[in-house]
């Protein structure tokens, strides 16, 4: 696996708050990796910092060899890289189909072995087929979590950072959502994803890395980061 996402050196501040302390990440081809760590530890600057949502007080951004360090966001996805905040997003007044229609036809990227060609077969594999004419607005909160995987997935990326997907899903949304995920690789996508829920990380990620005030601490094969000693101490309170 090579690397498509190569992150050096950054850091970000806001006032006299270090948010990122200078983080070195990879995201390979390929994989599902998973970024965990305390509240405060970094975790979501470090996505807007890729995605330009911010930008970066220093360090770089590389993908596939080229610099995307601080380009507008709208530039970031047109270069393959989508992203599905904490809170869940679309057009309230607008239906499902709609939704994801408008996503489609604004989408520019070409990613080969793309099987999701059109809206309705978007809505089928994250299982909204029968909610296609219901406006977004009146979903429940798991239903509207998986309308935002489809907008993300309707970019037709290489690369998706989800920012706890899981979060306010119940265990058979959760479940769903990992039978989701983690088909995404074998058409091409890479994922990374921000989650507290360690049961679901186990279960997504082979590798983890480990943010803490700002710094990774750990980076490696998840068991083996789940039984570092550092991190049973600052984010799992000494056990698992």
């Amino acid at each position: 696996m090579g690397a498509l996402l190569d992150i050096k050196g950054l850091r970000k501040e806001f006032g006299g708050v270090t948010a990122l302390a200078g983080v070195d990440l990879t995201v390979n081809e390929g994989e599902i990796l998973g970024v965990v760590g305390p509240n405060g530890s970094g975790k979501t600057t470090l996505f807007n910092c890729v995605t330009g949502v911010h930008k970066p007080t220093a360090g770089t951004v590389s993908w596939r060899g080229r610099d995307l360090t601080g380009i507008p966001a709208n530039a970031v996805s047109r270069a393959g890289i989508a992203y599905t905040f904490q809170q869940a997003m679309a057009f309230t007044g607008l239906s499902v189909f709609e939704n994801v229609q408008i996503a489609t036809e604004h989408c520019s990227n070409t990613l080969a072995n793309f099987p999701w060609t059109t809206p309705a077969s978007l809505l089928e594999f994250v299982g909204l087929s029968g909610l296609s004419e219901e406006k977004a607005g009146i979903l429940p909160f798991g239903r509207l979590r998986l309308l935002g995987l489809a907008l993300a997935l309707a970019t037709r990326p290489s690369l998706i950072l989800l920012d706890e997907p899981a979060a306010g899903l119940n265990d058979r949304e959760t479940t769903t959502l990992v039978h989701l995920v983690e088909q995404f690789p074998e058409h091409g996508i890479s994922v990374c994803v921000i989650d507290h829920d360690m049961k679901l990380m186990q279960m997504l990620c082979r590798r983890l890395a480990v943010l803490d005030f700002g710094s990774k601490i750990a980076d490696g094969p998840t068991a083996d980061v789940l039984n570092d000693p550092k991190v049973l101490e600052v984010y799992l309170g000494g056990a698992l």
